[in-house]
């Protein structure tokens, strides 16, 4: 029983590390950004700061049975990656050079530009985050297009309350396929630069996490799973704001095959499934025209 209690002990204070890890979304200062950012448009539409504050913060959000199942998720999955994500992602290094090693095979020596470092390392960045950003967008594509894909990844879009944890709100099963998605994408552009290029490869990062990420991260991006409204106006043609991530949720079925992208919005445009927010309404979030039991055990199985 002892030794129980030391695990789940051990589990919850890793889970707190999440708070305190640039790589995560729900890191401290990603959350002050977005705080920071919901504030000043209260003020800007001359809300009650106070009764607006006191709605975020109400035990009847963060206690609701919905956001009590991304807790549920977030726990159960903090576990699992412990446990298989962790080992997997640490292949990347091992698949980027087994391919560095087929192509010197078949190709020959590659080594074919020295370039400065700092350009490098801005190009593979770029790269890294171009590629990333697609494989990304496809995927959830495919999540809502594939029947046996969209099992799982419904659980995501059960949620009727969202929050910034309702990101960690996926089935197990979608955080495998999620994290063998990132294996491939790593692997396979790290081993086209190591080919390529005669230097030494590795992303421009801040605090640990890459640049694009935490940038990404410091521009609001905890209030799409919030009801917080943000539109990026004209420039949401080329970038995702947190209004168009909350459309993506939405109960309508109009908007549930909408705004598939992560960071950018011109993969929507190319697919055809890019919706503005400006002059649309989200009535509510979940599942069109199906009611869900919020019990984690029963969602096990996907919906």
């Amino acid at each position: 029983m002892m030794e129980e209690l030391q695990q789940l002990l051990f589990i919850g204070l890793e889970s707190v590390q999440y708070l305190l890890d640039p790589q995560k979304r729900i890191y401290w200062l990603y959350l002050l950004s977005s705080a920071v950012i919901a504030v000043g448009l209260i003020m800007a539409r001359r809300e009650n700061i106070s009764q607006q504050l006191t709605k975020a913060l109400s035990w009847r959000l963060w206690l609701h049975p919905s956001s009590r199942i991304d807790f549920y998720w977030f726990f159960l999955n903090h576990i699992l990656r412990i446990a298989l994500v962790v080992p997997v992602l640490g292949g990347g290094v091992s698949l980027a050079i087994t391919l560095n090693r087929i192509l010197y095979k078949w190709f020959g020596a590659g080594d074919f530009w020295q370039l400065p470092e700092l350009t490098v390392t801005v190009l593979f960045t770029l790269v890294l985050f171009l590629v990333e950003d697609f494989s990304r967008f496809f995927v959830h594509y495919l999540y809502h297009k594939v029947p046996l894909f969209w099992r799982f990844h419904a659980i995501h879009h059960s949620a009727t309350i969202l929050t910034p944890m309702t990101l960690y709100r996926i089935h197990w099963a979608e955080m495998l396929v999620n994290s063998i998605r990132s294996l491939l994408v790593i692997g396979f552009v790290s081993a086209m630069f190591i080919y390529f290029f005669d230097n030494g490869i590795h992303p421009y990062t801040v605090f640990g996490a890459t640049i694009t990420a935490f940038l990404f991260n410091m521009a609001g991006s905890n209030l799409r799973h919030s009801s917080v409204w943000l539109g990026f106006g004209y420039f949401e043609r080329w970038v995702v704001s947190p209004a168009q991530h909350q459309i993506h949720h939405s109960v309508a079925p109009e908007h549930m095959d909408k705004n598939f992208g992560a960071t950018l919005a011109v993969w929507d445009r190319l697919f055809g499934s890019l919706t503005m927010s400006q002059n649309t309404k989200v009535e509510g979030y979940g599942l069109a025209g199906k009611a869900v039991e919020q019990r984690f055990l029963s969602q096990q199985g996907g919906l």
